[in-house]
């Protein structure tokens, strides 16, 4: 996976420089969510936390632009305020998120920079549309809180007993949407929403259907990994587990954001057109 990561960041570096295109750099903040097992719906800003973004991007054509990503935030969710068919389930997790991704994005107008033989110079396009996606690798690691208030990380504990810890990284697809605003010659703002599929099921530390035996669990892999595997017990008079299910195995984790974004040009003279 870091081989993955590094070839994706040697393909950008080559295309920017190959190109010999205007470079910007950008930053951005917004929400942060998951979707998964542990989650209710597939889009909600329900139980969201906020992340941040930085990144280089090279315009190549006036409609195409390649970006070396960087984004750090936090998911989590709780069946307690996840829907009322989730509550006797009683698990909950937390984990921070840290992403590097190589994005190709198209442009629907051009921006960059105006054409004196062209009615542009006129009625300048100052506002565009744009689609993106891209590969990169995202390492996440899931913990909850014990039933005495205690922080514990539950990857190495194996609780649906996997015979050996799960990877906390995996392959990540960021694609989505967004608009863009040329504010001046240098500086251009945009909002987007930016959603990623992954190729793990752990991110949240569910997976499997059925519930692990607790009797062999306890043998295997101690009380620990016993006591945060089934939770419902936890809740008086509660029998969850003869009647619900742990996780989906078909369902792959991933996270998705909001964000709101600021890019400052680099080059010595502005290549996207703002009139004075």
């Amino acid at each position: 996976m870091k081989r993955l990561l590094f070839s994706v960041a040697v393909i950008v570096a080559a295309l920017t420089v190959q190109a010999q295109r205007t470079w910007y750099i950008t930053g951005g903040l917004g929400p942060m969510n998951y979707f998964g097992d542990l989650q209710d719906r597939q889009i909600t800003f329900k139980q969201a936390s906020f992340s941040g973004t930085a990144g280089v991007t090279c315009q190549l054509t006036p409609h195409f632009a390649a970006s070396l990503a960087f984004s750090y935030g936090a998911v989590k969710a709780d069946d307690a305020k996840n829907g009322w068919k989730w509550v006797n389930r009683n698990l909950s997790f937390h984990s921070s998120i840290l992403e590097t991704a190589g994005i190709l994005q198209y442009d629907l107008f051009n921006v960059e920079q105006s054409d004196e033989h062209n009615i542009a110079e006129i009625n300048p396009q100052k506002i565009t549309p744009y689609i993106f996606a891209g590969i990169g690798m995202v390492h996440y690691n899931p913990w909850t809180y014990d039933q005495s208030g205690k922080k514990v990380y539950l990857q190495p504990l194996g609780t649906e007993a996997q015979t050996s810890p799960y990877s906390l990284w995996s392959v990540s697809f960021p694609m989505g949407v967004g608009i863009k605003y040329a504010l001046s010659n240098k500086i251009m703002l945009s909002g987007e929403f930016n959603f990623r599929k992954t190729l793990t099921d752990y991110m949240d530390d569910v997976s499997i259907h059925q519930y692990p035996d607790t009797a062999q669990l306890l043998i295997t892999h101690g009380q620990e990994a016993a006591s945060l595997s089934y939770r419902a017990d936890e809740i008086p008079n509660n029998d969850y587990k003869f009647y619900g299910y742990r996780g989906n195995p078909n369902k792959k984790d991933g996270f998705y954001t909001f964000l709101l974004k600021i890019s400052f040009q680099l080059h010595k003279e502005p290549k996207f057109y703002y009139p004075h």
